[in-house]
């Protein structure tokens, strides 16, 4: 055990307090920052780019964690699994998580019907404004994926103890706070239970990154495609009903097969159209998804037994007494998660800023 370590009954609580206060705080100043660089003749294009954008999560992500490290004296290294994946593994997480996407946004879709969809107006806006594939996939796919996995699953989730029910829950639970949003919380709520899981039965933070990177570049990819291929516009969508696309898609070959579409489908709403079809989608999609994450979870316990067997890990590890407590060397155990005041606060921000603020704007 390292001397000197500053410890907490709840590490995972209290940093995730420290996390939100600071990502917040760096929020509001940003804006402040960026106000006054423009009014002083910086380019707004700048704070625009998805360069802008990149550095922005990683200053209210990684910046915090590592602040966090410097003032609890711990390191990073210690809270990061990082057992190689083997290329079979990396096949089970791809089809996973592509299977598990329709579900995603299955429920986003009917999160949406209750609150605005935020998100999916700045990725609209975003791939409207003309930066790149790649460049978007950089920022919205490959960033994420790599620091809130870090944060969550690396940092969070290895100062969490219990069983890896309880973990993965609040794991996810935190993972949605974090978004400060209502209509993201449900469906990264789950993604976070999804990804804890991932980790746990890989022993690698790897494993959540490659997932988290595939669910955010398909929904990246899919939105590209719809901004190039079509005059796109956030509003112009939801104001289109199902029956005018119909018109609209018919309206070129055959007006009067158009016309006669057109009066089926008149006053049916195109979001519950959506949400059907994606439905039904993701019933047979979330099955295969359940039935292969089965199987990788048997896959990777039997490759974590022959690896412990192989690093000849399964032995006890080595105990000292010190302060009349036995502590073990190798392995030190964070203490069990529990509701403490550090968590109440986090949810009374969450409420404050997702509730309260659009309240009193």
């Amino acid at each position: 055990m390292e001397s000197g370590r500053i410890k907490f009954k709840n590490p995972a609580t209290a940093f995730m307090l420290f996390l939100m206060v600071f990502f917040i705080g760096i929020s509001i100043i940003s804006e402040f920052v960026v106000y006054a660089l423009i009014e002083n003749g910086v380019p707004r294009e700048i704070f625009t780019s998805m360069w802008y954008f990149i550095v922005m999560q990683v200053l209210r992500l990684i910046l915090p964690l590592g602040i966090w490290l410097v003032i609890t004296k711990d390191k990073f290294k210690r809270h990061m699994p990082n057992q190689p994946l083997d290329m079979l593994n990396l096949v089970y997480i791809f089809f996973i998580s592509i299977l598990a996407i329709p579900a995603m946004m299955l429920i986003s879709g009917i999160s949406s019907l209750f609150v605005n969809n935020d998100a999916a107006e700045l990725l609209a806006g975003i791939s409207g404004a003309g930066h790149s594939w790649i460049m978007m996939m950089l920022a919205v796919a490959v960033t994420p994926g790599i620091v809130e996995e870090v944060v969550f699953r690396g940092y969070i989730q290895s100062t969490t103890r219990g069983s890896i029910k309880k973990i993965a829950i609040f794991n996810g639970l935190l993972f949605g706070l974090m978004h400060l949003n209502l209509h993201q919380f449900m469906y990264t709520f789950i993604l976070g239970i999804f990804f804890a899981y991932m980790v746990y039965y890989t022993r690698s933070i790897w494993s959540a990154i490659f997932s988290h990177f595939l669910v955010n570049g398909v929904n990246v990819s899919l939105m590209y495609w719809v901004t190039q291929s079509y005059d796109y516009s956030a509003e112009a969508v939801a104001d289109q009903t199902f029956a005018q696309m119909m018109y609209d898609s018919l309206a070129g070959t055959d007006p009067e097969m158009a016309q006669r579409v057109y009066d089926m489908f008149y006053g049916v709403n195109m979001e519950w159209v959506a949400i059907g079809m994606i439905g039904f989608i993701a019933i047979f999609a979330t099955i295969g998804a359940v039935v292969l994450f089965n199987v990788f979870i048997k896959h990777n316990r039997q490759r974590n037994a022959e690896f412990d067997v192989a690093q000849g890990t399964n032995e006890e590890p080595e105990v000292i007494l010190e302060d009349e407590n036995i502590i073990t060397v190798e392995n030190e155990i964070p203490p069990r998660f529990k509701v403490d005041w550090c968590l109440v606060a986090v949810v009374v921000i969450y409420i404050a800023f997702t509730i309260g603020l659009p309240l009193l704007l």
